[in-house]
């Protein structure tokens, strides 16, 4: 049989030449990975969501000074795109995060087997 340095160091890390109890850890390991994934996505769309409403709460601060449009036309179409732009972001990041929450699910059930078969 040929050399398999990735199992061998598998074995290594984890403390076991059982193979069951090498996966094991390699899903526990993958599992935590996701879990600071989630933690730190889940971070960045509450920053996105705060600047967001913040912006917002600006452009209807302004509008109230009468048509802030008028005054300050550059700073409203600079507010809008920005707006619009992290709007986008935000999105693409909860479809991030749904990802790896749905990557928990399946790590949890990875980590199960091997619990079944150890």
């Amino acid at each position: 049989m040929g050399a398999r340095p990735n199992i061998a160091h598998l074995k290594e890390l984890c403390g076991s030449n059982q193979l069951q109890h090498c996966f094991k850890y390699l899903f526990v390991q993958e599992w935590r990975e996701n879990e600071e994934s989630i933690r730190y996505i889940g971070e960045k769309c509450a920053n996105l969501e705060a600047s967001i409403e913040r912006r917002a709460q600006l452009m209807q601060e302004g509008e109230s000074f009468g048509p802030f449009h008028d005054v300050a036309p550059d700073a409203v179409q600079c507010m809008a795109e920005t707006q619009q732009r992290e709007q986008h972001l935000l999105a693409a990041l909860i479809g991030v995060l749904d990802l790896a929450r749905e990557g928990r699910t399946e790590k949890e059930h990875h980590v199960g087997l091997m619990d079944l078969k150890g």
